[in-house]
């Protein structure tokens, strides 16, 4: 009886060890590149300080305000700006307890590194991580102008159609006059191309075809 009781214990504390060596903080797939670089950097961070959430809402605050603030977008990727005054700006915008030590450090260090201009990329690489850990799927649709409410309503729901119900899908939305019209859509690594611009190639290439 005493033998058992006492190794209970022993056998709790194996179950702990082991159930922290099974946590991972590794980001959940790779991005190549320098802006995978630094977003897997910040998710390992992010994840290693319980806040992955947290920064995922203060990155999407900075991402809103590059997408609604031409001047600091321009700022961003002005390069007759020195690191030394992005780095001076950006560390009086992005403050604790406003924004988390994660964040702050980040955009800090892009200024420092020169690489402030790419922050937009990173935030996106940095959702797509966030998507990828929740397990939904990536769908990107171009258009050639905005879509209207229910215009997008509309197309993502044949996505989900196409994905499944009942699993996450992340959706974003671009906006790119060339296509001309129709859509563009990218799901997962599934890339379909509902383009106007992609008919007049095909037009184009059949009326070479029959020049030939």
């Amino acid at each position: 009886m005493n033998r058992s009781l006492r190794l209970i214990p022993k056998t709790f504390g194996a179950t702990r060890l082991m159930s922290t060596k099974a946590v991972s903080h590794e980001p959940p797939k790779k991005i190549h590149g320098t802006t995978g670089r630094y977003a897997g950097a910040v998710y390992k961070a992010a994840s290693k300080a319980g806040i992955l959430d947290k920064v995922e809402g203060e990155l999407g605050a900075v991402s809103e305000l590059i997408v609604k603030s031409s001047d600091f977008s321009g700022f961003l990727g002005n390069p007759t700006i020195s690191r030394a005054d992005k780095s001076e700006k950006i560390g009086h915008l992005i403050t604790e307890p406003k924004f988390s030590h994660i964040t702050r450090n980040l955009f800090l260090t892009l200024a420092a590194n020169g690489r402030i201009g790419e922050a937009d990329k990173i935030i996106s690489a940095y959702e797509e991580l966030m998507a990828a850990a929740r397990g939904a799927v990536k769908v990107t649709i171009i258009s050639a102008e905005a879509l209207g409410k229910k215009q997008l309503g509309a197309v993502e729901a044949g996505v989900v159609a196409m994905v499944g119900k009942g699993k996450p899908v992340d959706v974003t939305t671009e906006v790119d006059p060339s296509i001309l019209g129709g859509l563009q859509v990218m799901v997962g690594d599934r890339f379909l191309d509902l383009s106007v611009s992609s008919r007049v190639a095909s037009i184009s290439a059949a009326l070479d075809s029959a020049q030939a």
